[in-house]
């Protein structure tokens, strides 16, 4: 296994201006640069070559894991990143979670009973489980569409806009409903 030169990965990261558009530019010019290469592959000096340009790509991959940030588990989420979240991805967490909790309701972590069964549920990290899938149901609940397909965020947000503008009359804020109904930006 080789070690990777973290001075070299921030170096080249600081080049890049930790973008993540400068990194792409990068990766582009780096595989145009080996497709070239792989099209002369009778230069005599094309196995150098060639490993120049493979270090400088798995040097861009370093630093790509360095710029980006790791996306957390559905086990990690804290109460921020649930808030964050919109409808579809707390479905997706419901359903990831739920996934979780099946799995570690007889795991290992149970206790158990006075002839050493084990109590399905009892074990730390299903209880974990179902704390974080409370949180996002009561999210889900917040966010939940109402039967015409608008989110109670959205709408919230539509009220938020309109009472800003206080020297609107009545027929313009109907209007402007509508044409949001519709799908349509006021």
């Amino acid at each position: 296994m080789t070690t990777i030169d973290m001075t070299l990965v921030i170096e080249k990261a600081t080049e890049l201006n930790f973008s993540m558009v400068e990194l792409n530019k990068a990766f582009k010019r780096v595989a145009s640069a080996k497709t070239r290469l792989k099209q002369s592959a009778g230069r005599p000096d094309f196995n150098e070559k060639m490993t120049a340009v493979l270090q400088e790509e798995q040097l861009l991959k370093h630093v790509r894991a360095y710029i980006s940030d790791p996306k957390k588990t559905v086990n990690d989420l804290t109460a921020e990143d649930i808030a964050a979240m919109t409808y579809d991805e707390v479905c997706k967490a419901i359903r990831s979670i739920q996934s979780k909790k099946t799995h570690t309701r007889w795991a290992d972590d149970c206790q158990k009973d006075s002839k050493g069964i084990f109590i399905p549920g009892t074990g730390a990290m299903y209880k974990e489980a179902c704390r974080i899938e409370q949180m996002l149901q009561e999210r889900k609940f917040e966010l939940k569409p109402n039967a015409a397909g608008f989110s109670k965020a959205t709408l919230r947000e539509l009220i938020a806009n309109l009472r800003v503008c206080s020297d609107l009359d009545a027929a313009t804020c109907l209007d402007r409903i509508e044409a949001f109904m519709e799908g349509g930006e006021s």
